[in-house]
């Protein structure tokens, strides 16, 4: 078992089956160590030393920790990540009614791996906006206990070559068997939708009340640690709660300094970043703008501020599989419990270039932790993250880095215990160092 404890880690992943929850625990632990929360709206006072975060639509955050000089002479250690994950999007309003059973209508967010959804008990999760107050809605956390739902496979008597591989189809094939008590059992088009019957029960509200709904159905089960000596973990979402986890983690352990400290949440990674709270918006570039202003750097000290800065990009990196040897380059495919490796792209899918490796390195260096390098075979293109994105948007010099990953958007996911620890530890030398080394 690793020496420092991975369960804090499990408990978040099991505590985030969506990017709202995720964030939602993200905030409560900031504010648990102290922070303030601030407000888009309203105009902001910051002192030195203090923390603080501000929320963008309920699903990315940015936090922050003032720095006792002007930003503009020590500039940023930024750390970012992302808080979604792959999933099956639920259509609230759709129930398929039929007489072997009433159907959830999905659609798929991301690139998961589908057949890993199929054959598991499933639960539905996410957010809903009911009428609140004279009217004005709200925005609740949805999650009702236990699985409610399972996507059956097709009988191999019925589908002989199945086992040499088998094409799912979004629209006929992952429709979800509900497998909680249906609100209306009379057949036909009776009856209110299914998914938002769940969600009136949990919430304690009518099905009328419900304005709108963003929910996903993910696995049931609980994350776990195995292996001989408790070397591995397997969860869904590790990709990349894992990341935020430690960026965390490494923030709210590193002592203010003299530059800024920044721990940047942001949603909707999974389909392209595109988003007000995304990695290729302005929400980070727009935070960084307002801590400028208000710790008395001008136009050019925000200019300044961004080229003293410096980004750690964290996302998984596809880990060596011994059952699949030919899909790697051997020299550049890290091994679980290696430590955090960089990543590298000739074609900047990964913002990482010579100069932000070596300081990379330079902060595992010192943190006494292993450094592995990924790179794609060369007759393959990787996907990419939110270090390019950000980096293009802001100008921040960006090394894009993960811990290790198997079965990387399978609904569960297999990553070393040790590698974790590994990048807690080098995140916070970065932040106690600061973007300079």
């Amino acid at each position: 078992m690793p020496a420092v404890s991975v369960k804090s880690l499990c408990d978040f992943l099991d505590a985030s089956p969506t990017q709202f929850h995720a964030a939602d625990a993200l905030a409560a632990a900031l504010q648990a160590r102290g922070a303030a929360v601030l407000d888009e709206r309203s105009e902001w006072t910051l002192e030195p030393g203090k923390t603080y975060y501000v929320v963008r639509n309920g699903s990315g955050i940015v936090a922050f920790r003032v720095g006792g000089d002007s930003p503009a002479r020590r500039g940023f250690a930024l750390a970012g990540a992302h808080t979604d994950a792959p999933a099956l999007r639920v259509r609230p309003e759709k129930s398929l009614r039929h007489r072997a059973g009433d159907r959830v209508a999905v659609e798929v967010y991301g690139g998961p791996i589908l057949s890993s959804w199929l054959d598991r008990p499933l639960a539905l999760a996410g957010r809903a906006a009911v009428r609140g107050p004279g009217g004005r809605p709200e925005l609740r956390l949805v999650n009702p206990a236990g699985p409610v739902a399972v996507i059956p496979n097709l009988a191999i008597h019925l589908n002989r070559d199945v086992n040499k591989g088998c094409e799912y189809n979004a629209q006929n094939h992952l429709p979800a068997l509900a497998a909680a008590p249906l609100p209306d059992r009379r057949g036909g088009e009776g009856g209110e939708p299914w998914a938002l019957g769940v969600v009136a029960r949990d919430l304690g509200v009518a099905v009328r009340d419900i304005l709108g709904a963003e929910l996903f159905l993910v696995d049931a089960s609980r994350a776990v640690i195995l292996g001989r000596d408790g070397e591995l973990i397997n969860s869904g979402r590790i990709d990349n709660l894992a990341g935020c986890h430690a960026i965390l983690a490494a923030f709210n352990a590193a002592p203010p300094g003299a530059h800024g400290q920044v721990a940047v949440f942001f949603d909707n990674e999974e389909i392209g970043s595109g988003t007000r709270q995304g990695a290729d918006g302005l929400f980070l570039r727009d935070v960084l703008a307002r801590i400028c202003a208000r710790t008395g750097c001008d136009d050019e000290g925000f200019f300044r501020a961004l080229a003293a800065s410096f980004c750690v990009s964290v996302d998984a990196a596809q880990g060596w599989h011994p059952n699949y040897q030919d899909k790697y380059d051997e020299e550049y495919s890290p091994v679980l419990n290696g430590g955090p490796a960089v990543k590298a792209n000739a074609n900047f899918k990964y913002a990482t270039d010579a100069d932000s490796e070596a300081r990379f390195r330079a902060y595992c260096e010192d943190a006494a932790v292993p450094c592995q390098k990924f790179a794609v075979r060369a007759d393959m293109t990787p996907g990419s993250t939110i270090g390019p994105l950000s980096s293009a948007l802001s100008g921040i010099r960006t090394v894009d880095v993960g811990s290790p990953l198997l079965a990387m958007h399978s609904i569960r996911e297999t990553a070393g215990s040790y590698d974790h620890d590994f990048m807690t530890a080098a995140l916070r030398r970065f932040y106690e160092t600061g973007p300079g080394v």
